[in-house]
């Protein structure tokens, strides 16, 4: 007789499971929207949802309507909907004014692909060498706003070492429109991505979807990619929305020869040594939740279905109204954030931008990183200088005692050490460390050795024999 045993215990299995609620898209979404796409949206939402409500001009509610919904809202805000409501903000939200500023002052731009990367490329301050590259690099640019030609073809039409190709042309990767001087489909799209703040799980399967799986997307084999990834069909509709949102050919927005119309999100007007930060809201609706259903939602007389239907409109036209109200005060925050970190250029004393990064705004307004970012991405800002993407303020610095320089500026100190040292004695690069220590610059020995290479400049040994 054989005998079994029989084992009954517990088993746990750790799995991650991708999830991104509808409330949470739509907040993002709001957040990086420019102000053209946000009032379409808006118009939508109003069309879609009962329960919102647009306030007319010169409108203005009883003191028995305000009462009553007031006493409503609190009783709304009891309700544990994912502890939405458990603030106190006012459900209604108002476009910020703009009376008062003469917008006509400001210098518009309405450049071609070429000029509205030159002047971004010239703000950078790069120094000679490096925009000279930068601008052969801009003017090879297929017309769809792709870069195809290998770094090591104009390395040879400069005599430069390729990776100080590469270097420059990392940089106008960062330029707008995103995705530009991308060499294929795929980084342009998850360059974009990135730009929007898209968190990393996400861009790396767009990645893997743009990359493996190209003839399944063309012929809408969906089942057979979420199968093959080991996805759920939400996150894989969400993939497809990122794909949406993005531009597969950034430069034909600037058609050659042609003018391209930027609407600004936001006006930065001088006043003396300081500046006024107005974001523009033209055309957005003055939105509240509808008094007639929340008092229908409380009434005795609604059925459950009824009563489900109304939570749930509510429930959207809170999240929106709040959606709103925190990024109109974002934005607000973060451009004047960066107003104070780039002061001189703004007033007119610096001709370039200081080494700025998106972790500097966020430490000092207290938001995310990955806010930061797609309050940034997409929105621009009109200024004296004209117009201008936000993100385009964010320049790469080298870490120093002072924390205030580019490395750029710390090329051209020292490409004139070296322009100024004996030509029977020239500066090691342990030297160039020292005389940089001098002027408060902390940097290795090796830094220096690679920007002195990036430079085309020869080492202490090849410059004394050559008088250099």
């Amino acid at each position: 007789m054989v005998s079994g045993k029989l084992n009954i215990g517990l088993q746990t299995k750790l799995s991650q499971k991708l999830l991104i609620t509808p409330q949470m898209k739509q907040s993002l979404n709001i957040l990086q929207m420019p102000i053209t796409e946000l009032v379409q949206e808006l118009n939508t939402y109003l069309e879609e949802n009962p329960v919102l409500e647009e306030i007319q001009e010169g409108e203005e509610k009883s003191a028995e309507e305000l009462k009553n919904e007031e006493n409503f809202e609190d009783d709304l805000l009891k309700v544990d909907w994912d502890e939405l409501y458990r603030d106190n903000e006012e459900l209604q939200y108002n476009p910020s004014s703009d009376e008062g500023y003469d917008f006509e002052k400001f210098i518009g731009r309405t450049d071609n692909l070429c000029d509205h990367l030159m002047f971004q490329l010239k703000i950078m301050g790069l120094g000679t060498e490096a925009e000279n590259i930068g601008e052969y690099i801009i003017g090879n640019l297929s017309e769809d706003g792709f870069f195809r030609l290998p770094c090591s073809e104009v390395a040879e039409h400069f005599g430069c070492p390729e990776k100080q190709v590469e270097a420059v042309l990392e940089i106008i990767k960062g330029f707008e429109p995103s995705g530009i001087a991308s060499s294929n489909l795929r980084e342009c799209i998850c360059r974009q991505l990135e730009d929007f703040g898209t968190e990393e799980v996400y861009m790396e399967l767009v990645a893997e979807l743009l990359e493996n799986y190209e003839e399944e997307l063309i012929n809408f084999k969906y089942a057979d990619i979420m199968k093959s990834i080991g996805i759920e069909q939400d996150t894989f509709e969400y993939l497809l929305f990122l794909i949406r949102k993005t531009d597969p050919k950034p430069g034909l927005s600037f058609q050659k020869g042609e003018n391209r119309h930027v609407t600004p999100d936001v006006y930065i007007a001088r006043k003396g040594d300081d500046f006024d930060v107005v974001l523009n809201e033209d055309g957005m609706p003055s939105l509240r939740t509808s008094a007639y259903y929340m008092r229908l939602l409380k009434s005795a007389n609604v059925d459950e279905k009824a009563k489900a239907y109304l939570e749930e409109k509510i429930k959207g036209a809170v999240w929106l109204i709040k959606s709103l109200n925190k990024r109109q005060k974002a934005i607000y925050r973060v451009v004047k954030a960066i107003i104070d970190a780039q002061k001189p250029f703004f007033l007119g004393s610096v001709r370039h931008l200081s080494p700025l990064k998106l972790k500097d705004i966020a430490e000092v307004t207290e938001l995310h990183e990955s806010t930061v970012s797609r309050v940034t991405s997409g929105k621009y800002a009109m200024t004296e200088h004209g117009v201008m993407e936000l993100k385009s303020f964010f320049v790469k610095g080298l870490d120093t005692a002072d924390g205030d320089m580019s490395t750029d500026r710390v090329k051209d100190m020292i490409k004139g050490i070296i322009d100024e040292e004996p030509a029977d004695s020239p500066h090691s690069d342990q030297k160039i460390v020292e005389i940089l220590q001098k002027k408060g610059i902390k940097i290795a020995r090796r830094t220096v050795a690679k920007y002195r290479d990036e430079l085309n400049i020869p080492t202490k040994s090849q410059r004394k024999k050559t008088g250099r």
